[in-house]
């Protein structure tokens, strides 16, 4: 197994990636609070200035209107304390008095000013009757108290201790949600390693339902697919093994004898060896046709197919063959339009198939076959029934498998099947975007069936 460098696994990367946006989110965060509280706070002073301005508007033109002039406002002015001005002679020179012509009356400390210093003032009208008789001036703002001051200080030192605090928190806990994410994945990768060097039987734990759970599900099924894949193909090796073996033997045992005189040449004695030259080649042919369907690579001639005229044509090939072993064969339905496009000297393949594998199947002398057709949808399904003895729910589930033999003797039947039969018909109706299935009940007989789309001409899927 590869090893890399620490700064290249997911684990440091998650690491970085989660201390980098708790960071940013800190950052970004206390910047944003800081400037947000520093604001508001401000806004908060202005506002309360503004109401203390008012409040001294309101004593000084309640002074004017009670005594009719600015004589003697030097006193109420001296009296008046905006909370940022705080006390003291020093403080107080920043307010003056201005009559209505614009000369300045009174002011706190201030003395003689001239217009151009009057003029940097931030003017309060001072009203009396609806009729302005005078002006406060605040030269310059009042500012900030130093106990708000100190508060707003306050504020932001306890906001950055928190920040680095909350800075400090992703670099304990960073590194240890990371590892916790990145353990799945690192268990995956050994099992894959595992299943690259061939052992099939691996799997892993799956403790979440989230993604990285579904994915370890899915290793597990992927896992079991191929041991189990692996076991059949181990088995058809086998199977094809004895398959070939069988008709070789009889042929090498047969030109044997005839070479050593023990058998004369004769009809009779070719004839066995003719036999077997054929089953060997339907099992060959058989193997090709099966490689190549899988592959997508079975070449096919879609033309329009008359399935109901194709059943009967088949049906009656396979009347005398039933006739001999006491079987009923019958077709049923038929009578409304099951033309499709299609490749018929396949779909004729799959039925043979699978009349051959209900003769093998339903007892001889009570045996009954019904082959029936019906429109379903936009296409036409075909089922082929049989009394025989069915079969059980796991023998359904992998009848239609690669590699799969329901002959557990692993016997070659008596008219030399290969028992890839079902295997080559699934797959040739698949090439025609169909579907293949079988219902049954074990000791109640099988029914499968197929269904084909109808299509045209203009349909690329088998083109």
């Amino acid at each position: 197994m590869t090893r890399f460098p620490f700064w290249q696994t997911l684990w440091f990367k998650l690491t970085v990636a989660f201390l980098a946006v708790s960071l940013t989110a800190v950052v970004v965060s206390a910047l944003l609070i800081n400037q947000l509280t520093a604001n508001r706070f401000q806004a908060y002073l202005a506002q309360d200035e503004q109401a203390q301005l008012d409040e001294m508007a309101a004593t000084l033109s309640a002074y004017y209107a009670r005594t009719g002039s600015w004589t003697g406002v030097d006193a109420v002015l001296g009296s008046l304390r905006p909370a940022g001005m705080g006390n003291g002679q020093g403080m107080g020179g920043r307010l003056v008095v201005l009559d209505a012509e614009g000369t300045a009356v009174a002011g706190m400390g201030m003395g003689r000013r001239n217009q151009a210093d009057l003029s940097e003032g931030t003017p309060v009208p001072l009203v009396v009757g609806g009729e302005q008789v005078g002006t406060l001036l605040v030269m310059g703002m009042m500012g900030m108290s130093g106990q708000a001051e100190q508060f707003l200080q306050e504020i932001n030192q306890a906001m950055w201790l928190t920040a680095v605090v909350a800075m400090l928190l992703p670099l304990v806990l960073g590194p240890l949600l990371a590892r916790w994410l990145a353990r799945p994945i690192a268990e995956m990768n050994t099992a894959v390693q595992a299943l690259a060097g061939g052992d099939t039987a691996v799997q892993v734990t799956t403790i979440s339902r989230d993604e990285l759970g579904q994915l370890a599900a899915s290793f597990n099924q992927m896992s079991a697919a191929l041991a189990l894949n692996e076991q059949q193909r181990q088995q058809l090796l086998a199977d094809t093994a004895h398959e070939l073996r069988t008709p070789i033997t009889v042929l090498q045992t047969h030109l044997e004898a005839m070479l050593d005189g023990v058998f004369d040449v004769s009809p009779e004695n070719l004839a066995a060896v003719h036999e077997e030259v054929l089953l060997l080649g339907r099992l060959v042919n058989d193997l090709r046709t099966l490689s190549l369907a899988e592959a997508g690579q079975l070449p096919l001639t879609p033309t329009a197919v008359d399935l109901g005229q194709l059943v009967n044509q088949t049906v009656m090939a396979f009347q005398p063959l039933a006739e001999l072993e006491g079987v009923l064969l019958e077709i049923e339905g038929g009578g409304e339009d099951t033309a499709v496009w299609a490749d018929g000297g396949r779909i004729q393949q799959v039925l043979n198939n699978l009349l051959a594998n209900a003769l093998r199947h339903v007892p001889a002398g009570t045996g009954h076959i019904r082959v029936s057709l019906a429109t379903e949808g936009a296409g036409v399904r075909v089922a082929v029934a049989d009394n025989g003895p069915g079969l059980s729910p796991q023998m359904q589930a992998q009848v239609f498998d690669r590699f799969w033999k329901g002959d557990v003797s692993r016997q070659r039947v008596e008219n030399g099947g290969s028992g890839l039969g079902l295997t080559i018909c699934r797959a040739i109706i698949e090439l025609h975007h169909g579907r293949v299935g079988v219902i049954s009940r074990e000791g109640e007989g099988a029914t499968f069936y197929f269904w084909l789309p109808c299509g045209s001409p203009e349909s690329p899927e088998l083109h």
